[in-house]
């Protein structure tokens, strides 16, 4: 073979080698709403990751943290708070301008740490949405037939139900308030017991943020403010409610429930 031919080969096969070598496509995550989204990949591969959401909910009363059991100045009144629970249902987060719907139900206590949400995508969160209380179908379903490991169930060791007819508790307030001013808490007199319920008292919080989703486990801070509660509210006169005794006052609650929480 002469030296032209053997020359015109190797060139050619080093064009081939290149032309193969630019054809093969590079492997990555080609999803861009994933955390690890490759915009040079121009191959799927199974290696995408999403975030995992979760939030924490973080108690005040006015301008101080909540600690269960102290003291504190609400509408000018010593009010001490032993217990504070409620329920979240029908969270929803705008991410990249869409809505993505969770199917979880969560039960706040006085112990609650962080609450997990689930998978959801990477990108910019502009709004989370939930409710304070029980979606009328789950309300008034039997909560015998849901799973022990579901806040709503009758084996939750954190159920609040009253009965077929009422429901769920919604939001429940433990406490006293020092009424007459002396300083002391005066037993069943100043006792402070709000109970909250009824399909007509489901509130929809709506929340305001501008996040960037981009860890693999991303946690949301929120808080609410107990103080809130009570706006505008006759505390010295309305310290009990229940469905069949003055519902008014714990529908007055409720109201003002939408105007208590925030990102943190």
């Amino acid at each position: 073979m002469s030296n032209f031919s053997l020359k015109t080969v190797i060139l050619l096969c080093s064009i081939l080698i290149f032309v193969l070598a630019g054809c093969k496509k590079k492997e990555g995550c080609t999803d861009a709403e994933a955390i690890n989204f490759d915009a040079d990949a121009d191959k799927s591969a199974d290696v995408c990751v999403y975030p995992n959401i979760a939030f924490h909910l973080h108690p005040n009363v006015g301008e101080e943290a909540l600690t269960y059991g102290n003291t504190y100045d609400i509408n000018g009144l010593d009010v001490r708070l032993d217990e504070i629970r409620f329920y979240m249902t029908g969270l929803e987060m705008t991410i990249n301008d869409k809505a993505q719907s969770f199917d979880n139900s969560f039960i706040i206590t006085e112990t609650s740490g962080d609450q997990e949400v689930g998978k959801a995508t990477a990108g910019q969160l502009t709004k989370m949405a939930f409710n304070v209380g029980v979606v009328p179908e789950l309300n008034n379903a039997d909560p015998a037939l849901l799973p022990a490991d579901n806040p709503l169930s009758a084996d939750s060791p954190f159920v609040q139900h009253w009965n077929w007819t009422a429901g769920y508790i919604f939001l429940k307030i433990e406490g006293a308030v020092d009424v007459n001013g002396d300083g002391v808490f005066d037993g069943a007199d100043e006792s402070l017991s709000i109970h909250c319920g009824f399909n007509d008292n489901l509130q929809r919080i709506e929340l305001s943020t501008d996040q960037t989703i981009d860890k693999e486990n991303f946690e949301m801070h929120l808080e609410f403010d107990v103080a809130k509660f009570f706006e505008n509210y006759d505390l010295p006169n309305n310290l009990f409610s229940r469905p069949m005794n003055n519902p008014e006052a714990a529908a007055a609650v409720m109201n003002n429930v939408v105007n208590a929480f925030s990102f943190e």
